[in-house]
């Protein structure tokens, strides 16, 4: 009976440490991978102390609300965020800037990063009424085989700094 229970218990880490792996790693089979855990850049990452895979932090700290991310092994990519905005600095509280893009950043098969970008796209600013800083991009862009640990970038429009990152 307990070389039983050893089994299920041998098989069960098995299949916890897989599912792991597979988080880490789109296969071009049936790789995604999603997340809800998207960040804003802190103070402390602000400019190159921020630098993340060859990416700036951007040059003011930011803050995000929800946030949900979805790439899949295709290269087809889902963001969707609200509330992406300065948290220091005289726009404190708003999003100023109206285009963005999103970066995915892979390591390749030798370990290096390589990083691809999507097309500018639109991003709700500030009024009277509303702080800004929402937008949802589909998208789909050329990612490398394999793409191992994976990063989402949400960046201004020439992908040099990132406002939220997302280590999926």
């Amino acid at each position: 009976m307990k070389t039983k229970q050893t089994i299920a218990s041998s098989v069960a880490l098995a299949a916890v440490a897989l599912a792991g792996i597979t988080t880490t790693a789109l296969a071009k089979d049936n790789g995604k991978i999603k997340s809800d855990k998207m960040i804003g850049v802190p103070a402390a990452m602000t400019g190159p102390a921020g630098n993340i895979r060859g990416i700036n932090g951007a040059g003011l700290p930011w803050g995000i609300g929800e946030a949900e991310v979805s790439v899949k092994a295709s290269g087809k990519i889902d963001v969707e965020f609200e509330n992406l905005v300065f948290t220091a600095g005289p726009n404190t509280g708003k999003n100023t800037v109206g285009s963005m893009a999103v970066v995915v950043s892979c390591l390749d098969a030798s370990n290096q990063p390589v990083n691809v970008m999507s097309s500018p796209f639109p991003v709700t600013v500030a009024t009277a009424n509303d702080q800004g800083g929402d937008a949802d991009i589909k998208t789909r862009v050329e990612l490398p085989s394999p793409c191992l640990a994976p990063i989402v970038f949400v960046t201004n429009a020439t992908g040099a700094a990132w406002f939220a990152v997302d280590g999926l």
